[in-house]
């Protein structure tokens, strides 16, 4: 029988069958062959739509009414975007022979059943597309009588214009492929703002420093910004490997094979049997595919991708203490910072559910995969990952992987495979996210950073970092601090920790070292607390002057004089002094402009030797500097000072510096005067007063004048 016939025929049995909700119908004589034909072809429909969830994509348009009944006429049920999910449950055909599906969606948790024409479909089900063909419903003969300006079937018009030369590429060499654009309706910004919060985008540890925004665990790091950015924005990945993040993992006998689900896992721990059974991996990945319509390849690559070459991890080994016997090869359920917390959650997971053998895990894996994310909107490895499908449960929490590279190097594995198979100008269906206010071109892959990141310890709460004793507002992120410095010279980083009344408190120190593309920061915990502030004092005797005293730990002396910290040992340590109004323009550090230096370890400006000790208290040396011979004008001068201490190893000189604290001797005489320490009419107290009453005395001249 034609093609044409069995079209007219195929038009006639729908009306027949829904005549109620079709308008004008018409009546035809048939003869009873044509009439089993008619019956033929819808008992194939719903045996196929009973035996396998069938997926497509509404395209060709940027919002699409999805109606009550098959006509334009019908009721609106809802307005969908372009690239929403739907399950096809019926065909029907106008007066018109025009195809329209009945369909079955979801959008924000409801569920919503209508018809929508089939040509705003794109499908990749091969079950489906046979039957179309089958029963005279050539989809590429109906795609072209599309509306003028609605775009090519290949969808690649209907993309904003930098996606489209990627697209044309792709579409050149592989005609059959289908890009539909999945119109998320989010704004670029907030989507990087959502998938950057706490621990929902890692990438390995093993990755470069700048690429990273502190560590995680041992094995796995914050994804810096920039990083999260690359592998989110869809257009990094339209390429002939990256594309296949974005293919619709329905399941397709043609050229998703258990042959080449073996293939794939040949020279992995699964190429062979599962333990103690008789049945080779690549048959339950294919048994599972089948059964759910998942592609098997998706999910052999899948537990590759979790597990590793070697599959060492104790959630596949079923002798976890406490778990013994329980198995989770598709890692569901399995997070946290350490390895007990990993592989606790995974194994509780794998318990709670009856995974007790290999195959109950990888059967019942799989069967999670489909139900959770592949039939509820993330149908996609890309969607899997980042949760921007508004179909269910939200968006960005509901995610399967933290990974941000799984896509990628999943996808890769899956076109592999396809290659091998010869299977590349299969007609597939790639869902492919578009955001509000996207950057103009592809945001770049980071390729080398002066960032800085540091974790603070508890307490520490001062927006500011010293790199080498200059100060730098730091971005706080996933907890860390982040700082950029001005350029890969920077050795030494130092946060100050404060008390509620802005007295410095604490001192933690890390090194730093620059490997021609980024930082790495160690902190060193024999440095904590290195210099210690403890205070101002007046000298009264002979000139008087503002002393400032800075402490060291006896022990830490003592080893940087010795064998030293870190493979440094102490060259010199003193106090910085400089009239703090100069500090905005001048960094307060050894050799700097304005700075004055009081030696209290080291070689002076004389060439000798100095090791002046003030006081031992609580285990730890003082030594002072104090600024004297100050002119009364300037007794109510804030002058700055802080501690230094130089070291030397590592075929190079660090300097380290103590918080900087600002004060007048005006300020400090009133101060002590306020404690009640001396007593009214005393040496001390008189002499105190008096230079109060003399600062006092020359503001007001200063004033008069």
């Amino acid at each position: 029988m034609k093609k044409t016939i069995k079209f007219l025929c195929f038009a006639f049995i729908f009306s027949l069958v829904l005549g109620n909700i079709l308008p004008g119908n018409r009546s035809y004589a048939f003869t009873e062959e044509e009439e089993s034909y008619f019956q033929e072809a819808r008992t194939a429909l719903q045996v196929l739509l009973q035996e396998q969830p069938v997926m497509a994509l509404v395209y060709l348009t940027d919002r699409y009414s999805v109606r009550s009944t098959p006509d334009a006429g019908g009721a609106e049920i809802i307005s969908v975007p372009s690239g929403q999910q739907v399950l096809i449950q019926d065909v029907v055909l106008t007066q018109q022979y025009e195809p329209w599906v009945q369909v079955q969606l979801y959008s924000q948790d409801v569920e919503y059943t209508g018809y929508v024409e089939r040509r705003f479909l794109a499908c990749s089900d091969e079950r489906f597309l046979d039957w179309e063909m089958l029963y005279g419903m050539n989809p590429a003969d109906m795609l072209l009588t599309v509306e003028e300006g609605r775009g090519a079937a290949n969808g690649v018009s209907q993309f904003p214009e930098s996606y489209r030369g990627a697209l044309e590429a792709l579409a050149a060499s592989h005609p059959n492929w289908i890009f539909v654009r999945q119109d998320t309706n989010l704004d670029w910004a907030t989507v990087v703002a959502n998938e950057i919060v706490g621990e929902r985008s890692l990438i390995p540890a093993s990755f470069p420093a700048y690429m990273q925004n502190g560590l995680f665990s041992k094995s796995w790091a914050y994804a810096s910004e920039d990083t999260l950015k690359f592998y989110l924005d869809p257009r990094n990945w339209l390429t002939e490997t990256g594309i296949f993040q974005f293919e619709q993992l329905t399941y397709n006998a043609s050229y998703q094979t258990q042959e080449g689900v073996q293939n794939f896992l040949n020279g992995s721990f699964m190429q062979g049997n599962l333990p103690d059974e008789g049945v080779t991996y690549a048959s339950i990945f294919q048994k599972a595919g089948v059964a759910l319509k998942v592609s098997p390849i998706h999910l052999a690559c899948r537990v590759y991708q979790e597990q590793g070459k070697n599959g060492g991890s104790p959630l596949i080994s079923g002798t976890y203490p406490g778990y013994e016997g329980y198995y989770n090869y598709f890692n569901i359920g399995a997070s946290g910072s350490t390895d007990e917390q990993v592989f606790v959650s995974g194994l509780q997971k794998a318990k709670e559910n009856g995974w007790n053998s290999a195959r109950a895990s990888l059967t019942g894996g799989a069967e999670f995969i489909s139900k959770s994310y592949i039939l509820r909107g993330q149908d996609t490895l890309y969607l899997q990952k980042f949760d921007v499908d508004g179909s269910y449960d939200g968006l960005y929490w509901h995610q399967y992987m933290q990974n941000i590279c799984a896509p990628s190097s999943e996808g890769s594995n899956i076109r592999k495979l396809y290659a091998e198979a010869g299977a590349l100008d299969n007609q597939f269906v790639f869902r492919i996210p578009v955001y509000n206010n996207m950057p103009e071109t592809p945001c770049p892959k980071p390729v080398q950073s002066f960032d800085i990141v540091l974790t603070p310890p508890a307490g520490y709460s001062d927006p500011n970092v010293y790199l080498d004793g200059v100060a730098y507002g730091a971005d706080v992120k996933n907890g860390n601090y982040v700082i950029t410095a001005p350029d890969g010279n920077a050795r030494t980083a130092i946060m100050y920790q404060y008390n509620e009344s802005g007295v410095p408190t604490g001192m933690n120190v890390w090194l730093l070292d620059y490997d021609k593309t980024a930082y790495r920061a160690t902190e060193v915990p024999e440095l904590r607390d290195l210099l210690t502030y403890h205070g101002f004092s007046i000298r009264i005797t002979g000139r008087s002057g503002i002393r400032y005293k800075t402490g060291i730990a006896v022990e830490n002396r003592q080893k940087l004089l010795g064998s030293g910290i870190q493979g440094y040992t102490l060259k010199e340590y003193g106090t910085l002094i400089m009239n703090n109004a100069n500090r905005d323009a001048y960094p307060m550090v050894l050799g700097g402009q304005k700075v004055s230096k009081g030696v209290s370890y080291g070689t002076d400006g004389n060439g000798q030797h100095v090791d002046t000790i003030y006081e031992k208290v609580d285990g730890r040396y003082r030594y002072t500097a104090v600024f004297v011979g100050l002119p009364v004008e300037q007794y109510k001068t804030e002058f700055a000072f802080r501690g230094y201490m130089t070291l030397t190893g590592n075929g190079q000189d660090i300097t380290l510096y103590g918080p900087v604290v600002a004060k007048s001797i005006y300020d400090l005489s009133r101060q002590l005067l306020d404690m009640g320490l001396y007593p009214e009419g005393s040496e001390t107290f008189n002499f105190l007063q008096q230079l109060v009453n003399d600062a006092d005395a020359q503001g007001q001249s200063a004033a008069q004048n």
